[in-house]
């Protein structure tokens, strides 16, 4: 062991220093420790954080000999099946440790239903494209299944090209607006093959990219849908090919099934990337609730941007809470004076966000409320439709939006529960120009929660719900309603195209002093034992090995198997 270490300081010289000083920076001297230990056990030095993750998360040459004796209780076999079998592919098939499994290689996507009907295997595994499959991936996918009656299932995925493995696809658990804004299961499905036999219409006349094609039709029939947070396939391309017209064919086929009306299919930000812009039912009235305390200068810029909205039968309601600027009162005599904006005033001697909003609401008189703060610049001149389109669905019960800050970097993407403790901002304070196809920032998608700084829900529903819990006067009042609402299985949807500033100051500290820390700890405690549960299972829509003590999607590589 000492010699070990003498050498691992050795390979640490001084023309690395650079480098390991960055490598601390950006990953703490904890990720240096766990490369330490990685080069004890694997016998080199690798400040690369993937290649980290991959030493500490995937089974080295011992445990996959160990795989090799597993035992599945069901006695589970698989049948492979794909119109294209590289060598790659092939040999990775070979190379598997669970070995209860057929290949078989079809002409065209016509011939899958006769070949399934032919099955005598418990779950079908489709591959498409140049890939390859890691050792494990037919043992990972057993050991799932003997936990789960799992109808279909879908994994984690990375690139490998020139024999270095990149850019892992950290995917989420099955989203319904995700996947059909962007196809992130892959080119690896498994599937029950009775459930296929069953349901035989799953297979006829698909498109040409059949994985995407079967995984809608599938998610049309069941729930029963699970995600293995491990890299079972690489991709050996560094560009895998994107049939654009024929994934926007395939939403298309699926949103008539679905009997979803749609105005058309956009391309979004990335290739492979969609916005649907869901059809508008009626015209009905939408209250846009603004609680406010003096400010003007901010509620005039809010208020501004909402009259230039393209959406027209909508009111504001301003509540009034204990503003003291002339100022204010002036501006309110002004707003008065147009038909669609009230003044209502609510007294109360401390101040508390949910009440304000719950009265609000009661003072409203529009079947969808919009809740909005009052230092909201609205972007976007169509937000209110972008929201309406999905509020309008009966299976979505909030649409958000994307906020920035005044410099056009994030101030809200999304909430993801159990970063930061509890619940963090998606993306905050990250640039434009940081982008990436597969940070899921630019696409509409389902997610655990929304900010009500600009959110949208069903007046009745809100109701229903009992509104915003006044109990949480200020912390986690949002958050808790959006749980609530997700709870009565209605799904929260991220819109990006509700686009609108957020004059919140980046370097605004909270005063948590006194009363206000009594009260804050007070909600805090109230939140965690209401949710612990909830918070306790990880957020559905955000990968297991990302970190969770940041609001970026950065990998948890520091984790030893």
């Amino acid at each position: 062991m000492i010699n070990k270490i003498k050498k691992l300081l050795k390979a640490i010289k001084i023309k690395n220093f650079e480098a390991v000083i960055k490598y601390i920076k950006n990953n703490g001297f904890k990720g240096l420790y766990s490369t330490c230990i990685n080069y004890i056990r694997f016998g080199k030095v690798v400040l690369d954080e993937y290649a980290t993750w991959i030493a500490n998360n995937e089974p080295n040459a011992e445990m996959l000999e160990k795989q090799k004796k597993y035992v599945s209780c069901q006695d589970l076999t698989f049948e492979f099946i794909s119109t294209e079998y590289n060598r790659s592919l092939s040999e990775s098939i070979q190379e598997q440790t669970y070995q209860k499994f057929d290949i078989k290689q079809i002409n065209s996507n016509q011939m899958y239903l006769k070949t399934i009907q032919m099955s005598d295997k418990d779950y079908i595994i489709f591959t498409k494209g140049d890939i390859s499959l890691t050792p494990f991936a037919v043992y990972e996918i057993a050991k799932s299944i003997e936990y789960r009656d799992s109808i279909m299932i879908y994994a984690d995925n990375d690139k490998l090209v020139d024999g270095k493995r990149k850019e892992p696809h950290f995917k989420p658990d099955f989203a319904r607006d995700t996947i059909l804004s962007q196809n992130y299961i892959g080119n690896l499905l498994v599937v029950k093959t009775d459930f296929l036999k069953i349901h035989d219409d799953i297979l006829e006349d698909l498109g040409e990219q059949v994985i995407y094609d079967i995984a809608l039709r599938i998610s049309e029939k069941t729930r029963k849908i699970e995600h293995i947070t491990k890299i079972l396939y690489h991709e050996l391309q560094d560009k895998m090919d994107i049939n654009v017209s024929d994934e926007k064919e395939i939403i298309k086929k699926h949103l008539n099934r679905m009997h979803l009306e749609y105005e058309n299919i956009e391309d979004g930000k990335f290739i492979g990337q969609y916005h649907i812009n869901y059809k508008i039912h009626g015209n009905p009235k939408v209250s846009i609730v603004i609680p406010n305390k003096d400010h003007v200068d901010d509620l005039k810029k809010c208020i501004d941007s909402i009259l230039e909205s393209t959406y027209c039968n909508y009111e504001i309601v301003i509540v009034e809470n204990n503003s003291e600027d002339k100022e204010t009162f002036g501006y309110y005599k002004k707003l008065s004076e147009k038909h669609n904006i009230k003044i209502v005033t609510l007294k109360i001697s401390e101040f508390n966000y949910s009440a304000i909003v719950n009265f609000g609401v009661e003072n409203s008189s529009g079947e969808y409320i919009i809740l909005l703060n009052n230092d909201i610049e609205i972007i976007s001149k169509n937000w209110i439709e972008q929201m309406l389109m999905y509020c309008q669905r009966p299976d979505v019960g909030i649409c958000g939006a994307k906020l920035y800050f005044q410099d056009r970097s994030i101030q809200h993407a999304g909430v993801t529960i159990g970063t930061r403790g509890l619940a963090g901002h998606r993306f905050r304070e990250m640039q434009e120009n940081e982008y990436h196809d597969r940070d899921y920032i630019n696409i509409v998608q389902n997610l655990s929660a929304v900010t009500a700084a600009c959110f949208m829900v069903r007046k009745q529903l809100y109701i229903d719900l009992l509104g915003f819990d006044e109990k949480l006067a200020v912390a986690f009042n949002d958050v808790d309603f959006c749980l609530k609402v997700r709870t009565a299985k209605y799904l929260i949807v991220y819109n990006p195209f509700v686009e609108a500033y957020h004059y919140e100051s980046k370097s605004r500290g909270q005063d948590i002093s006194g009363e206000k820390q009594k009260r804050f700890s007070k909600e805090y405690e109230l939140f965690v034992k209401r949710w612990s549960k909830v918070i306790g299972k990880g957020d559905p829509y955000y990968n297991k090995n990302y970190r969770l003590d940041t609001d970026l999607p950065k990998i948890n590589y520091n984790k030893i198997v």
